[in-house]
């Protein structure tokens, strides 16, 4: 009874690190990457519009941990994208009202998106994929070595 409780507590951090801690670290790694790069890219193409990259890491999470941490990423994306790309940088606040009308129509896009891909990719397939896979008994993975030792225990 006691080796129950002790599994049970040991199961409980291996199950939150893969529930939550693990989607949000890559999450977060993926949103920071993709503004790596958006930054790099902004100043010698001059070019508007870049926001619509962040789809990617967005879809990427959506089809790997479901369509709740995608939304995750569609809000860090959001912030980073008005932090980091719109004028006045490094600030939130938006300059231009088309600048924040592209945003407000990124995060729907953003979110729409994430709920279609991760419909795809099957949300109860992706929470299978969070569980640990469950033990097999040693009789079933190597049934002879399973039959010595009962055989050396009946000696």
């Amino acid at each position: 009874m006691a080796s129950d409780v002790d599994r049970g507590a040991a199961e409980t951090p291996r199950s939150f690190r893969q529930k939550w801690l693990t989607p949000i670290t890559v999450s977060l790694l993926l949103v920071a990457l993709t503004t790596a790069l958006l930054w790099r890219l902004d100043a010698p193409l001059n070019q508007h519009h870049l926001i619509f990259i962040y789809l990617v890491p967005t879809s990427l999470i959506a089809i790997r941990y479901g369509s709740i941490s995608a939304m995750g990423v569609t809000i860090a994306s959001s912030i980073a994208a008005a932090y980091f790309l719109y004028a006045p940088r490094f600030s939130f606040q938006i300059a231009n009202p088309l600048d924040l009308l592209e945003l407000v129509l990124f995060c729907l896009l953003a979110l729409l998106a994430s709920q279609v891909v991760s419909g795809f990719a099957n949300d109860d397939e992706v929470a299978r994929r969070r569980q640990p896979p469950a033990a097999v008994p040693l009789s079933e993975r190597w049934p002879m070595a399973a039959a010595v030792l009962n055989h050396l225990r009946s000696s």
